[in-house]
Parts: C-alpha cells; sequence; structure tokens
C-alpha cells in the first residue's frame, strides 16, 4: 500500500477497493503471468503488450504488478536492449512478486517511479470531472518521459489504462511510438474491448488474454480483498461475472439498490410504467455518482446477455425470434456509448435503453 495519500483524483478508482498502482494482491490470471516471465526470462520481450479481457478481473493490476517486476529485476540490466537475455535461465524468478517494502514498489504505489508513466482520462480542475476520453495531450507526455536521459539506461514503462478510450488523435500518436519504440521501453495497453482500438495498434502488440475469474479463485479474491465474507461470497460469485470490481460495486447498499431495481423492472410481462423507468433513470443519474451509469451499462449487457442465452437454448426459438434481442444489444451499446463520448441526458439515455430492452425481451 501507499505510504502517502495522492493529492490528485485517481480516474475509475473505487472506494474500499485499491487502485491498481497500489494492489498488493493478485489473483489467477496464471497463464498470462507465465507467459509474459517466460519472454522475460527468454530475452526476447516484445515492447507492447494488448492486455485484454472483461472489465475488472485484474488486467490494469497485473499490468502495474509487471512494471514493479521489471523496475526491481531490470536493476542491474544496465545497456541491454529489449532483445538481451536478462535473467538467463531457469535460475531466474518464478512469478512476478515483488516485495511491497521494496523500492521500486512503493515508488510505484505512489505514482513516484521515474521510469514509470500512466496515461488514463485527465482530470479538468475546472469542472471537477474526468475528461470522457484520452487525448493527444496525454500521449504526447511520452515524448517528454522517453526524451529524457534519466534512466535511459534501464528499463521505462509506459501503461494506458484502457487504451479503449485513446481518442482518433491520440490513437494515431500512439500508433507512431509504437512503431519506433524507443529503446528500453514497454507498453501496457490494458484493453476491455479491443475491437475498439486501430488494428495498427493491435498488430503491433502482443496480445495477452485474461478470462473472468472463477471458484475457487473468484472467492479466494472476495475474502482476501475483504469485499465479502460467510454466505455473501456464494451470492456476490454469481452476480459479479468473474469481476472482482463489479463484486466491489455490488457489495455496497447502492450497487444492490440498483440491482434489485433493474431487475424489478424488467419481470414479466416486461411493461414498466413511465414513472418506475423516470425514478430509476433518476437514481441511475445522481449527482456526484457518475459509476452508476457503467453498472447500469454491464446491467443492461448482462441481461441481453442472459436472454439471448436462454433463448437459444429453446429448440422452439428460431433466429427470427431472437433478431429483437441482438439488435437491441446494438442499440443500446450505441446510445450508452455515445452518452458518456458526448455527454448527453444519461436520465433520457436510461428511460431510452430500458423501454428498448423490455421491448425486445417480451418476445421470449
Amino acid at each position: 500500500m501507499a505510504d502517502m495519500d495522492l493529492d490528485f483524483p485517481i480516474f475509475d478508482s473505487l472506494e474500499g477497493l485499491a487502485a491498481p498502482h497500489q494492489q498488493e494482491q493478485f489473483f489467477g490470471h496464471s497463464k498470462a503471468e507465465e507467459t509474459f516471465l517466460s519472454a522475460w526470462q527468454s530475452g526476447k520481450m516484445h515492447h507492447a503488450w494488448l492486455l485484454t479481457g472483461p472489465k475488472g478481473i485484474g488486467k490494469a493490476t497485473f499490468a502495474y504488478r509487471a512494471a514493479r517486476f521489471i523496475f526491481n529485476e531490470g536493476l542491474g540490466s544496465s545497456g541491454m536492449s529489449a532483445g538481451d537475455s536478462l535473467l538467463g535461465d531457469r535460475f531466474g524468478p518464478s512469478s512476478l512478486d515483488v516485495s511491497p517494502d521494496s523500492h521500486a514498489a512503493k515508488l510505484v504505489a505512489n505514482y513516484a517511479h521515474p521510469n514509470l508513466l500512466a496515461i488514463d482520462r485527465p482530470y479538468d480542475q475546472k469542472t471537477k470531472k474526468f475528461r470522457t476520453e484520452i487525448t493527444v495531450d496525454e500521449v504526447r507526455k511520452t515524448v517528454r518521459f522517453f526524451g529524457s536521459t534519466a534512466g535511459e539506461n534501464s528499463w521505462r514503462v509506459c501503461i494506458v489504462d484502457p487504451a479503449d478510450d485513446l481518442n482518433g488523435n491520440a490513437a494515431n500518436a500512439l500508433l507512431k511510438i509504437l512503431e519506433e519504440p524507443p529503446k528500453h521501453a514497454i507498453f501496457f495497453l490494458v484493453s476491455h474491448a479491443p475491437g475498439r482500438l486501430l488494428p495498427t495498434i493491435r498488430s503491433r502488440c502482443r496480445r495477452l488474454s485474461f478470462a473472468p475469474l472463477e471458484n475457487p479463485v473468484l472467492s479466494e479474491a472476495l475474502m482476501g480483498l475483504d469485499i465479502a465474507s460467510g454466505d455473501q461470497v456464494a451470492d456476490l460469485s454469481i452476480l459479479c461475472d468473474g469481476s472482482i470490481r463489479k463484486a466491489a460495486e455490488l457489495q455496497s447498499d447502492e450497487g444492490l439498490v440498483l440491482v434489485h431495481a433493474f431487475e424489478r423492472l424488467l419481470q414479466p410481462p416486461y411493461n414498466p410504467d413511465y414513472e418506475s423507468l423516470s425514478a430509476f433513470a433518476e437514481m441511475v443519474d445522481q449527482r456526484g455518482k457518475d459509476q452508476r451509469f457503467d453498472g447500469f451499462a454491464d446491467l443492461v449487457h448482462r441481461h441481453l446477455s442472459n436472454q439471448l442465452h436462454k433463448g437459444g437454448g429453446k429448440g422452439d426459438v428460431s433466429g427470427a425470434d431472437l433478431y429483437p434481442l441482438a439488435e437491441a444489444w446494438e442499440k443500446a451499446g450505441s446510445i450508452l456509448r455515445e452518452t458518456r463520448i458526448f455527454n448527453l441526458d444519461k436520465k433520457q439515455a436510461v428511460i431510452a435503453v430500458m423501454r428498448m430492452v423490455a421491448k425486445a425481451s417480451k418476445g421470449l
């Protein structure tokens, strides 16, 4: 854990759950870790890694975990290139574990390591809000970062989280860097939806896929991070879709209230009245609770996924019967995405999406 509190807000932080750069515990994803560690030990390190998978399952935590490892293990790698062998053979470390008391870990936990650059949505001091996208100015910070002489003979790490939020200009600026990477540079691009990235960016990265956590690892994580205990663990592991972050969101009173209200509105005969929809939309769009809109989007996605799965398992249901659900999936996704990007009226977006989802669900 960090030795001191940061004096600036952390994007997408969640109360009660340590941010990825401060998270000391890591659960699951042993295959991804083995793949990365093998590349490091072989000396055939790719300069850019695309970490893909659903939100909240540990991708960003892995990126910072790898950064701590690189800084800690690469201390004696001065002058070596990305193609040189750093650790030799089988006598290298068997995991990416680094003591939280190490110098590298403490610096990373405080965003104070000189060889670490984190790129995410910038915070606007005037509006007291985070921007809706990662701008080109954020990516341009890499010019000064990689152009400095400090630490030029050691490894430098740039983490983009999430890369999905790069706007067009920012994506093109990052692409130019990935095409001609600086010496001793490693990039981690965290992506919840890699299909939204430029194909040319994807082609220049080595992909590392992360899957939702499953039991018993998921239950171990929920208990180990003090998110849930006792009988709560089993119930929460069903609702969170393998996402630690979603479990933490749901475990709060607000999260459970949102889930229950959503489920009540989408009960047969799928005909919610306007008054109830309006009250629910106001709950989602409550001032100072920006994370609720993301929670609502997750609920919509899960509901439509379950409906499509349920319908597909019925022998008397045809593809044509499932079309309204598939269409609702596409349209709802567009509405939610555009509402975020263009800062549109969230309340009206929630009402429109709920009506669309209810109508599509009625057909099954």
